[in-house]
């Protein structure tokens, strides 16, 4: 095993010294929590797809998309804090609170976001923006080129686009599956991946509670354990990407992330062009929304309100 997988593995779970016991949550967590918030679900292709939402309806609009095996609480300590709009944020099926598939597809995963849009009023003020983290930013960029033009823009948050002969040829490990007896052990237990250590705690916490479903026995994780065996994903060359998006892109990234390294960013910026924004987050790593949250929303909120995207015709 090389250094760096060492090193990975040495990495403790953020919550580990807390033994399953609440850190304190600072004001500005507590403030996000308890902002007022609507939920619902639409039926797609069979499952049911939650949702949750800030703000009033008819207000411009931006959908926010999970990484795998995450959950629309991974937004929580974000959304609150994008004014003036509608917030949406979404559990892609098999993950979260939503139901679960015999077969995922990216292109299915495309029509969860768009039909969560529809149901969440997220049209209503026109075009709205897409943003989505990791595995999210993949199926950000499949619906930026399936109904893209329905979209003022898809921002990608710290997902690699890498050149062909680098791309992932397996998929990630199975995890979960496992019962507990009690909520306080995989909460202590509860890592990021990939592996990495998070100063925000109480983000993680929250989030990490949230992930938990109760079965008989005692706890599980909420997503599908055999997800990934059963996603069906076809790469695409970058170059397919950028031509067959209907919408404009923008890329971010932590300064300090294992996935989009330099060098892919630098593949990322000329594949893309000099028109496309690409946001560094300082003192982030891959896990940048929870990192810097506060950060993310306001280079978020900037990036939305300053034009770009608006009136702008796919490439």
């Amino acid at each position: 095993m090389s250094t760096a997988s060492n090193a990975l593995r040495d990495i403790r779970p953020p919550l580990e010294s807390f033994k399953g016991k609440k850190p304190p949550y600072p004001a500005w967590l507590k403030t996000a929590l308890a902002a007022e918030c609507e939920t619902g679900s639409v039926a797609v292709e069979g499952a049911t797809i939650s949702w949750k939402a800030w703000g009033e309806r008819g207000l411009p609009g931006v959908m926010l998309v999970h990484g795998g095996v995450a959950h629309k609480q991974w937004w929580d300590a974000i959304a609150p804090f994008l004014p003036g709009l509608r917030v949406v944020a979404i559990d892609l099926s098999g993950m979260g609170d939503s139901g679960h598939r015999d077969v995922y597809r990216m292109p299915l995963y495309a029509e969860e976001v768009k039909a969560v849009g529809a149901a969440a009023g997220l049209f209503e003020a026109g075009k709205p923006f897409l943003a989505g983290h990791s595995f999210g930013g993949f199926v950000t960029l499949m619906a930026a080129m399936t109904f893209g033009e329905q979209l003022a823009g898809a921002i990608i948050l710290d997902s690699p686009v890498r050149p062909p002969d680098e791309q992932r040829r397996s998929s990630p490990p199975q995890r979960g599956g496992k019962v507990y007896d009690d909520m306080e052990t995989p909460i202590a237990r509860f890592r990021l991946l990939p592996p990495q250590p998070c100063e925000q705690v109480a983000v993680v916490d929250h989030i990490a509670r949230n992930s938990l479903k109760s079965v008989e026995g005692g706890f599980s994780w909420k997503f599908d354990v055999n997800l990934w065996a059963k996603l069906e994903y076809q790469r695409r060359d970058p170059d397919v990407l950028r031509d067959t998006a209907q919408c404009p892109l923008a890329f971010f990234r932590g300064a300090d992330t294992s996935l989009v390294t330099d060098e892919i960013w630098d593949f990322m910026a000329a594949t893309f062009g000099p028109d496309t924004p690409m946001i560094s987050i300082p003192d982030a790593q891959h896990h940048l929304i929870l990192d810097q949250p506060l950060a993310v929303a306001a280079s978020l909120q900037t990036l939305m309100e300053s034009g770009w995207g608006q009136g702008r015709s796919a490439r």
